[in-house]
């Protein structure tokens, strides 16, 4: 008896304990979001939207619809904005399975990301896996507009797009909103985002006549990178810089790029695998930096008479692939130093890693210190294979 009545008081004092669920929310009264956008509306901040549509995504359902819909608020913040979009969204809007943060041009110039990215970060339900891009020459609200074939959720489309461009070519990376607010952080680092851009027919890209033909009306693919000075726009690199930014910064894990021939022509290089290192050492009593590029590559295609089955020729090849890749870097250091006069390349950190006193001495005026900072670049390139072909018919066919 004794026993029974212990366990009956337990049970007693521990059921109130178990309060099971309580923040648990159902599936049909949740709008979930796949992308973001931030827009500025005179001063205060626009927010779109891209919420699924269940029913038009559903296997063997729909199909009459748009698959996504765009709900837009604003606020004087951005929770608030997110908040008010319940005035026109039937469904609370659930932001667990954003994929990707768009911010308009105007608005990261003016405004500034940091507050968003913040308010995002100290968001619980917000996961910081999505990827942030920058709405070239028009607004967040657009690109989100746009509907794209073969993958119907368009959010979800350019964050599996940029996450395969950035592996397979060199001019596009990917940024998650921890690791752009690390950079924004570091008194030597200044972001770099890739931009999204939107051509064709604004008119169409938001209807279903978008995905019913070949060739669509309105498309968006990546444009260069963006380039920020803390946490504001301050210009756009070209694809060319892009490709240097991202040498330096060991983002390269594949690409393709021309190798000029020497007597006109072009023979295509296919990198398997990049690695780029930074060795920090002291000359003169100053700080350099050497940034050396490893590739390993294979010819893709041969376009010019060159001969391609000798050593010799490989060695002229790598040479030339060399040189190209040195130039890149070099390039893309120059003109940022010049008209961004900001360090995006973390040699900063370098730095800081090798001799903190020194970084500590120059941490707050960095920017002036990197302008007069002695960079080298050095480049190894290994071309593996030459494809199933020595060389080209070009010149048997000219014949």
């Amino acid at each position: 008896m004794m026993k029974c009545l212990r366990v009956m008081l337990s049970l007693i004092v521990i059921l109130p304990l178990l309060s099971g669920c309580w923040d648990r929310q159902e599936l049909n009264q949740l709008g979930i979001m796949l992308g973001l956008g931030v827009d500025r509306e005179g001063d205060k901040i626009k927010v779109s939207a891209q919420v699924v549509v269940p029913r038009e995504v559903a296997k063997g359902q729909g199909g009459q619809g748009t698959p996504v819909v765009q709900y837009q608020a604003t606020g004087h913040t951005l929770l608030e904005a997110i908040q008010k979009l319940t005035e026109t969204s039937p469904r609370v809007i659930f932001m667990a399975h954003i994929r990707v943060l768009i911010f308009g041009e105007e608005f990261a110039r003016k405004n500034g990301i940091y507050d968003v990215i913040e308010a995002l970060l100290r968001e619980p339900d917000v996961r910081p896996d999505y990827y942030v891009m920058v709405a070239r020459k028009t607004t967040a609200s657009k690109i989100l507009n746009v509907l794209t074939p073969l993958d119907n959720l368009p959010a979800e489309k350019l964050f599996n797009a940029l996450d395969i461009s950035a592996k397979s070519w060199a001019p596009t990376t990917t940024v998650t909103s921890d690791k752009l607010m690390q950079y924004i952080l570091t008194p030597s680092m200044s972001p770099v985002i890739t931009g999204v851009e939107h051509v064709g027919n604004p008119e169409i890209s938001g209807e279903i006549k978008n995905i019913e033909s070949i060739k669509s009306p309105g498309v968006l693919h990546f444009s260069g990178l963006s380039v920020f000075k803390k946490e504001k726009l301050i210009g756009w690199l070209s694809e060319d810089d892009s490709k240097g930014y991202n040498y330096i910064r060991d983002n390269v894990k594949s690409t393709i790029g021309p190798v000029t021939c020497p007597k006109g022509g072009y023979v295509t290089l296919k990198t398997l695998r990049a690695s780029t290192d930074h060795k920090v050492k002291m000359v003169g009593g100053e700080p350099q930096i050497t940034v050396k590029a490893n590739i390993v590559s294979v010819v893709g295609s041969v376009d010019c008479e060159m001969e391609i089955g000798s050593m010799e020729a490989i060695k002229q090849l790598e040479q030339l692939a060399e040189d190209r890749i040195k130039e890149l870097m070099k390039g893309t250091v120059s003109l940022v130093r010049s008209k961004y006069k900001v360090d995006i390349f973390g040699f900063g950190q370098d730095i800081y890693h090798k001799y903190p006193k020194l970084y500590k001495r120059e941490e707050q005026n960095w920017d002036k210190y990197f302008q007069n900072l002695d960079i080298k670049y050095e480049a190894k390139v290994q071309i593996r294979r030459i494809g199933t072909l020595d060389n080209s018919f070009i010149k048997k066919a000219k014949e």
